[in-house]
């Protein structure tokens, strides 16, 4: 009878992208059916993180829209569209479905808004889905998720059917809704991806290793997969998107996981030799090299071991230095104003630039998984991209 439906996307406009969907289906009197829901790669910036909390690490594991609009299109046809702010969910869908050259029915002429309705069952409440949903005595303790909202709508749709004792004025558009045409498209091509698919990040990109490879690394090979690490441990985070750049790296060239622990122990030592070069281990080097050999699936007798073989260390010193005047580019919605972030790294003797190019430093985004275009050039010229809350650890490490 009704496919009650909700989007999270990039933004407002008609370029901006869907990155979560959920569809939830209600027989005549308004019980549950089926439900369904994922994340959506819009392979692009996420917008507003700070309103979805979408993590970049998340649907970069999340099928696109082409990949999963044949199952949405099959959960819509032939039931009454419901959702709260129709008109706007349906001119994000009509977009997504135009982008791939489907035409699909003007949902809000032939759907139940619960947002406009709620004028005629809750005179007097604001429309906004939290108000109406507080009105009506309906808990929703994950707003601006998909499927959360999804619910709240549907038991919202459910209490209105409640409140009358007649037929509901929308019922005359089942009949409408079987005789709409609705474009094809494959159905199955993606298993969804939920919220926390990337609550990992790449802490454990060791353990996804190759346990025994038939060759052994050595120059080029351990140079190159250094020279990556180097680049992922700026901000002393590894993200999501460098582990599966370590991996898929390791994997081409052969560095099996033990090769790779060796070869971690080797950068330990190349920073410990760093530390080292004043003569004295600052509390703050050493706890440096601590998180460091977290990150690298080492031990803290690792480190000593270090500090004490440093001096003979065969592998030079990392080769990232941060300099004042290096140019930096900034990248997403920050919590705060990107002028915030661009005044504090200006402050610090570092140039702000609008665009990557070649001779860009530095990227920080508000998300270190980010698919922005910025980021994306900069991974492609093998600039570093740290989140914002490194910042302040970057920057004390400027040279």
């Amino acid at each position: 009878m009704y496919a009650v439906f909700d989007l999270e996307t990039t933004g407002l406009f008609n370029k901006d992208r869907i990155v979560e969907v959920a569809i939830v289906h209600l027989d005549a009197d308004g019980n549950m059916t089926d439900q369904w829901a994922t994340l959506v790669n819009p392979q692009r910036d996420l917008g507003p993180q700070t309103l979805h909390g979408i993590r970049s690490a998340d649907v970069r594991r999340a099928p696109t829209f082409a990949q999963i609009a044949g199952e949405i299109l099959a959960r819509l046809a032939g039931r009454i569209p419901v959702a709260h702010n129709l008109a706007f969910d349906s001119r994000m869908l009509t977009h997504e479905c135009l982008r791939m050259g489907l035409e699909i029915p003007q949902l809000h002429e032939h759907g139940v808004c619960t947002m406009s309705w709620a004028a005629h069952f809750l005179p007097g409440v604001q429309r906004t889905l939290g108000h109406c949903c507080e009105a009506a005595g309906i808990g929703n303790d994950r707003p601006h998720e998909a499927l959360s909202d999804t619910l709240a709508t549907a038991e919202l749709l459910s209490f209105y059917l409640g409140s009358t004792s007649v037929i509901p004025p929308w019922a005359g558009l089942h009949e409408i809704a079987g005789r709409l045409e609705w474009p094809s498209a494959p159905v199955g091509g993606a298993e969804p991806v939920t919220r926390g698919a990337g609550a990992s990040d790449g802490a454990d990109f060791l353990a996804r290793l190759v346990e025994h490879l038939p060759r052994v690394p050595s120059p080029p090979q351990a140079d190159m997969y250094l020279s990556v690490l180097d680049r992922a441990l700026v901000d002393r985070h590894v993200s999501a998107t460098e582990a599966d750049e370590l991996v898929r790296l390791a994997s081409d060239m052969g560095i099996s996981r033990q090769a790779a622990i060796e070869l971690h122990r080797g950068y330990l030592r190349a920073l410990a030799a760093a530390a080292l070069e004043d003569g004295i281990v600052t509390d703050a080097e050493r706890d440096d090299l601590l998180r460091v050999a977290g990150l690298l699936s080492l031990q803290p007798e690792d480190v000593a071991e270090a500090l004490r073989s440093a001096p003979e260390a065969a592998i030079g010193t990392p080769t990232f230095v941060l300099r004042k005047g290096d140019t930096v580019v900034l990248t997403g919605s920050f919590p705060q104003s990107k002028q915030y972030w661009a005044d504090r790294v200006a402050s610090a003797g570092l140039r702000v630039a609008a665009n990557v190019t070649k001779k860009t430093a530095l990227v920080i985004a508000a998300d270190p998984d980010t698919m922005s275009g910025k980021a994306t050039k900069a991974r492609q010229y093998r600039i570093p991209v740290v989140g914002v809350e490194a910042v302040d650890l970057v920057l004390a490490r400027l040279d």
